[in-house]
């Protein structure tokens, strides 16, 4: 398969700055006024594997934790909170000038066991509260954006919202409270919707759009949406009504972020042909996201093998640090005018 000079030259490498030397992501990303960013974890900490620090402090200018700062790692124990990896990483990203986002406070698959012990409103409401409080004020300003709710719509017909979290015998509004308590605990956070799936228009972005929406016109203080992006090779922007779903969301008012992207190969594998067809797919990924004004696109892991679906090989770094053909594509819709 001959790849289009044009895509081929993207993927080969991006246009070369002033200096002469062909920019990072990051430097690439803050000209166009956006964070890119990468999910991590203690790997950051591996003497053993310097490679994976290294390129997270050189080419991101936003980091989240892939686990450390979710419910069950925080507090696993009822009122015993637990901040070492997530003080560390903090620590680690303010050190080399990286933001943070704070994922997740609320998140049914992130819940200890104690929590669904919990079977009054009046309890749950009260776990609710103290655990945002608590988390949200000890990171302060260390943390500007969080992922408040996370994947509260579900997959069943009509995408209600899950039945089966814990959190939904706090009763209907428990999702306005979470954005009320963690705005309280800090005015200054930008504070995020997240879910899977909802990329394009379909029932599901429906279902969100709806839910938002009604954030909004309650007075709850919501300022954005994270749009997960967890896609195949096979997806299309353009098929998927992916500029016209982001831009209604963005007409709302509501800052646009694309939080865990990772674009997966078929099962044959890394051929020079996947390969280019998942660039294209990033490239058109950060063109949709540069297109209503995003302000960050966050990868979720650094390299293939460190990714959750590693067999599929979704991301800007190959198993061993090598920059993939999507690195090039990348930079270059990042540069694209």
């Amino acid at each position: 398969m001959k790849i289009p000079l044009l895509l081929s030259a993207l993927m080969l490498g991006a246009v070369a700055t002033a200096s002469g030397q062909a920019p990072t992501l990051k430097q690439a990303a803050q000209a166009r006024g956006v964070l890119i960013g990468a999910a991590v974890n203690s790997a950051l900490f591996d003497d053993l594997d310097p490679d994976y620090a290294d390129i997270v402090a050189r080419e991101f200018g936003v980091v989240v934790l892939e686990n450390g700062m979710k419910w069950k790692t925080l507090q696993g124990t009822q009122g015993e909170f637990v901040y070492g990896l997530a003080d560390a990483t903090v620590a680690w990203a303010q050190q080399r000038g990286l933001a943070v986002r704070g994922h997740t406070l609320i998140w049914h698959d992130s819940a200890p066991a104690w929590l669904y012990q919990l079977k009054s409103a009046p309890e749950v409401q009260a776990a609710m509260k103290s655990h945002i409080t608590n988390v949200v004020t000890h990171f302060g300003p260390r943390v500007r954006y969080w992922d408040v709710v996370n994947e509260v719509v579900s997959d069943a017909p009509g995408h209600p919202l899950r039945a089966n979290s814990p959190f939904a015998a706090a009763g209907p509004d428990y999702i306005d409270q979470a954005f009320r308590w963690a705005h309280a605990a800090n005015p200054q956070a930008r504070l995020y919707y997240n879910d899977y799936s909802t990329e394009g228009l379909n029932g599901k972005s429906d279902a969100v759009y709806a839910l938002v929406k009604g954030l909004l016109a309650r007075g709850v203080p919501i300022h954005g949406v994270g749009f997960q992006t967890h896609v195949s090779s096979a997806f299309s922007v353009k098929d998927s009504g992916m500029l016209a779903n982001l831009k209604r969301f963005r007409d709302l008012g509501l800052d646009i972020q694309m939080t865990e992207v990772d674009v997966t190969v078929p099962a044959s594998g890394a051929t020079p042909a996947n390969l280019a067809r998942q660039a294209q797919v990033y490239r058109d990924l950060v063109g949709a996201c540069l297109s209503v004004k995003c302000s960050a696109f966050v990868t979720w892991g650094v390299n293939d093998s460190s990714s959750w679906r590693a067999g599929g090989k979704p991301l800007l770094f190959d198993d061993l640090y090598a920059k993939k053909p999507a690195y090039g594509a990348v930079i270059g819709a990042l540069q694209a005018r």
